[in-house]
């Protein structure tokens, strides 16, 4: 296990049992997300071009979601590669994440949920601190849920996600 996804594992203290997503094989709502471009976009729009990764942090003001941000931007860059698509949701307002993103560019896009009827939806919402529990979803080209899991991540989970898209969303065209 690499130094960082240790650190991770051993100090991160963003799961809440209590708190349940969504389940595997559940078709969600075609939701409007609002990209921190400010431009609107269906997730049907998304999922077009192949699978969604939709990843809920806490924001990011969170140290445990910006070592998760610097890993995912790793990932994604092999992930682009195979046909995935990454959104980071986070309940900043969208000039918040314009300034995070100007001295943090990543390789995936920021949509904003100040409303937090996205994180409602998902299942992520923590109440009464108004933030997303950390957790990630794998959303196929009919709008199911392939993965989901919360907490904390690591190269493990990335692995899985791969191994999710691999054998249920591009073996299921083949």
């Amino acid at each position: 296990m690499k130094l960082k996804d240790w650190f991770m594992m051993q100090f991160d203290c963003s799961v809440d049992l209590s708190i349940q997503p969504l389940p595997l094989d559940y078709k969600v709502q075609d939701w409007e997300l609002i990209l921190s471009s400010n431009q609107k976009i269906k997730i049907s729009e998304i999922i077009s071009r192949g699978p969604l990764i939709l990843v809920f942090i806490r924001g990011t003001w969170c140290p445990f979601c910006q070592i998760h941000l610097k890993n995912l931007s790793e990932w994604a860059t092999s992930l682009n590669e195979k046909e995935g698509n990454v959104i980071v949701v986070s309940t900043e307002p969208i000039h918040v994440l314009k300034s995070w993103l100007n001295l943090n560019p990543m390789n995936f896009l920021f949509a904003s949920d100040s409303t937090l009827e996205l994180c409602q939806y998902f299942g992520v919402r923590i109440q009464p601190n108004d933030f997303a529990q950390a957790a990630t979803f794998l959303i196929d080209s009919d709008l199911t849920i392939r993965l989901a899991y919360k907490g904390k991540r690591t190269q493990k989970n990335f692995d899985e996600v791969e191994t999710v898209m691999k054998q249920q969303i591009f073996g299921s065209k083949a």
